[in-house]
């Protein structure tokens, strides 16, 4: 078993993520409208600097919203497979002992995530369902979810070439 190297980028964000995204651009734009529909109606006599407060306000979800979703973009963008171990980051997933490695779309069905983030940029953290049991997903896209088995653990990726990623995987770990 010779060891493996190489860098995997992530799959495009998928249909999951940018529905999220639409929505909290939506909700954003809304109460931005909805802001200066009462800064020019309703508080009119007010001077103008509470005015300015009240239709910027919604911004701060601007200020608050991309900075999240290009941290969260930024650390699944891309993840390696080192001298056989898949990195994250500061994790390490050593492949030896690797049971199973297969594609699976639904991975994300009806699993409940109970630590992490899922929508704005990324699905990252850890989840559970019935099905698969717990398992950590770095993904940006469910569409081209990877998952990898261990006896004691399950993690479940999206690289844009699932194909690829699953040779390169097997070959780390010795599966044929």
């Amino acid at each position: 078993m010779a060891p493996v190297n190489q860098e995997f980028q992530s799959a495009p964000l998928g249909g999951r993520l940018v529905a999220t995204m639409i929505v909290v651009v939506a909700v954003i734009f809304i109460a931005i409208t909805v802001n200066i529909g009462l800064a020019f109606t309703k508080l009119h006599a007010q001077p103008p600097g509470e005015r300015a407060i009240v239709v910027l306000a919604p911004l701060v979800g601007l200020f608050i919203t991309v900075p999240l979703f290009l941290f969260q973009r930024s650390r699944t963008s891309s993840f390696r497979i080192e001298e056989n171990c898949l990195v994250f980051g500061r994790k390490r997933y050593p492949l030896e002992g690797l049971v199973e490695i297969v594609r699976d779309p639904q991975i994300l069905r009806w699993a409940i995530r109970t630590r992490g983030e899922s929508g704005l940029g990324a699905i990252r953290g850890r989840y559970w369902s019935r099905r698969v049991g717990k398992f950590e997903a770095f993904m940006t896209d469910p569409e081209r979810a990877v998952v990898l088995r261990w006896p004691d653990k399950v993690v479940a990726v999206s690289p844009t070439d699932p194909e690829f990623f699953i040779h390169c995987a097997r070959s780390a770990a010795g599966l044929r």
